[in-house]
């Protein structure tokens, strides 16, 4: 039988397997996940994010995640199934975020944006405030991002658009997040 979710399925195809796939997911890191309860960010945010990187951000094996998901929605993994995601585990990695803070977030930012009262409200899709400032800026100034989360979904997207980014976090609510497209 074929898995119904693997490491590169988005976030959207594991929720709709079962209602209680969506319970596991926010228990794993109730203070990121728990605004998939939020009908706007359940839209907006799933879509932007894999299987894979969801394990790098709450430090869990791929193929725990997923046969945790697989035992949630009611069909556990067989044995096979297990082996095959064992194979492909170690191409299944991401790294949880940027590493070593680069030289570039010394600089002074061009623009600072802070997401913090949106976050609260949780009533607008940050990704178009960030994709605005990026829109308005050359390639090589710096724009900070105040936000109550670490963007880790955002990431995949950042790499393949050619934006760098690193992410710092100010305070129990509070993260830094420094972007700028590739000079």
């Amino acid at each position: 039988m074929p898995l119904l979710v693997d490491e590169n399925s988005r976030l959207p195809k594991a929720l709709d397997l079962h209602p209680d796939v969506l319970d596991y997911i926010v228990s794993l890191n109730p203070h990121d996940f728990k605004r998939l309860h939020n009908p706007l960010m359940r839209r907006l945010m799933p879509p932007r994010i894999t299987l894979k990187r969801i394990a790098a951000m709450v430090k869990k094996p791929i193929q725990e995640l997923l046969a945790e998901i697989h035992d949630a929605a009611g069909s556990p993994l067989s044995g096979e199934e297990k082996r095959e995601i064992e194979g492909r585990a170690a191409d299944a990695t991401v790294p949880a975020g940027p590493g070593e803070t680069p030289a570039w977030t010394l600089e002074e930012p061009t623009e600072v944006i802070d997401l913090l009262e949106s976050d609260e409200q949780l009533d607008s899709d940050p990704m178009m405030a960030i994709t605005q400032a990026l829109r308005r800026h050359e390639p090589g100034e710096v724009v900070v991002i105040r936000h109550k989360w670490e963007p880790q979904p955002l990431y995949d997207v950042w790499a393949k658009a050619g934006v760098e980014h690193h992410a710092e976090q100010a305070g129990p609510d509070e993260w830094r997040i420094f972007i700028r497209k590739n000079p």
